[in-house]
């Protein structure tokens, strides 16, 4: 810091300065890192608004998706070779399929997912082993 010769000394305003300087560069870094602290929770309000219509959509297709198949169990059951036991079969999961993808449509997200921790919780075993299976599934349809 470079005094102005010319300028009579004040001893209150070179003690006052760096203070003053400090605080204002420390406001300025408050504010500054308030202002990104809001852009950032903006940010991520709308990343989620984006993800939840997108997870939402998805679970539509869902729904939507299952329904077709549904309906084509239903029309193909009868025509299965195999007997009226196996058509029954097929009515029958059919019928299950339906009521996944009504369940589907009528809730969101968050309680389908309270929904799927209560039935792990509550059936551990038979969870584990549908993950398995599931993954096992998965697995194999990605490798084609």
């Amino acid at each position: 810091m470079s005094r102005d010769p010319l300028k009579p000394f004040d001893e209150r305003s070179v003690l006052n300065k760096p203070n003053q300087t400090a605080n204002t560069r420390l406001d300025d870094v408050k504010e500054r890192v308030s202002d990104v602290a809001a852009k950032m929770k903006d940010t991520a309000g709308q990343m989620t608004e984006t993800v939840s219509e997108k997870l939402d959509e998805q679970r539509e297709n869902a729904a939507e998706g299952l329904g077709r198949v549904a309906s084509a169990l239903h029309e193909k059951a009868d025509s299965v070779p195999g007997g009226p036991k196996l058509a029954n079969l097929t009515h029958h999961i059919a019928d299950g399929m339906e009521s996944t993808a009504s369940y589907l449509r009528e809730h969101d997200l968050s309680k389908v997912g309270e929904d799927l921790m209560n039935v792990c919780r509550k059936y551990p075993t038979r969870s584990l082993l549908a993950a398995l299976a599931f993954g096992f599934m998965l697995g194999r349809s990605a490798r084609r």
